[in-house]
């Protein structure tokens, strides 16, 4: 009974989420540098905090995450880490995020509980189908625009929008000059990097991409 209750929490929370952040350290001098830009984008409103790394030592990668697990939890935002499992069952994050040819969902729910929230990484209506199939709690979905300023057929946001019940988070180059044209279409949900940890208040830029989501 309280595990089904707990799920359906779960979902309720990841409804209300509307601006999702992927982090990596990669392009920050120092781990504090880093530290101090995910806190700042975190009191600016980002509601999911990714944590995404892909060259540092598995040591660090556990040493940074369970600070960003206090992070998330002193503002309230859900912790998800990008691909290893095993780190999120380390630092107790909320869940895990896949890419297409990582584990599938069945075992990543084996391993991190039925509670787990996970997500998948999507590009196509067939790749959200299958994910929510499987029994995804949410997908990123993109990228919405690319760096050309072009943007995807709108046809496949409308389809999203009126046949997708999970949340989706768009992903691409969104930023202060196109995010109307989203709204526009119906998009509440988008996930983002550069457009905040690079900018020089990510707190700032964080609370202006909220000022237009729905």
């Amino acid at each position: 009974m309280w595990d089904k209750l707990k799920e359906q929490f779960n979902i309720l929370k990841l409804e209300k989420k509307k601006l999702y952040l992927v982090t990596n350290s990669d392009k920050f001098v120092s781990q504090d540098d880093f530290l101090n830009a995910s806190a700042s984008a975190l009191q600016g409103g980002v509601d999911i905090l990714q944590l995404r790394e892909k060259s540092i030592p598995d040591g660090v990668f556990v040493e940074i995450a369970h600070k960003m697990r206090t992070l998330c939890d002193e503002y309230g935002a859900t912790f998800i880490i990008n691909d290893r499992i095993d780190i999120a069952q380390i630092v107790e994050a909320d869940g895990v995020h896949l890419g297409q040819s990582d584990i599938s969902i069945h075992d990543a729910r084996m391993i991190l509980g039925t509670n787990a929230i996970i997500g998948k990484t999507t590009s196509t209506p067939d790749e959200i189908i299958k994910a929510a199939d499987e029994g995804v709690d949410y997908v990123t979905f993109g990228p919405i625009y690319t760096k050309q300023d072009e943007f995807v057929d709108e046809s496949v946001v409308n389809w999203i929008i009126n046949n997708v019940k999970i949340p989706v988070f768009y992903t691409g180059d969104i930023n202060q000059n196109n995010i109307t044209e989203l709204i526009s279409l119906g998009i509440s949900k988008i996930a983002l990097t550069d457009a905040i940890m690079y900018s020089k208040i990510p707190e700032q830029s964080a609370r202006n991409f909220l000022k237009f989501l729905p």
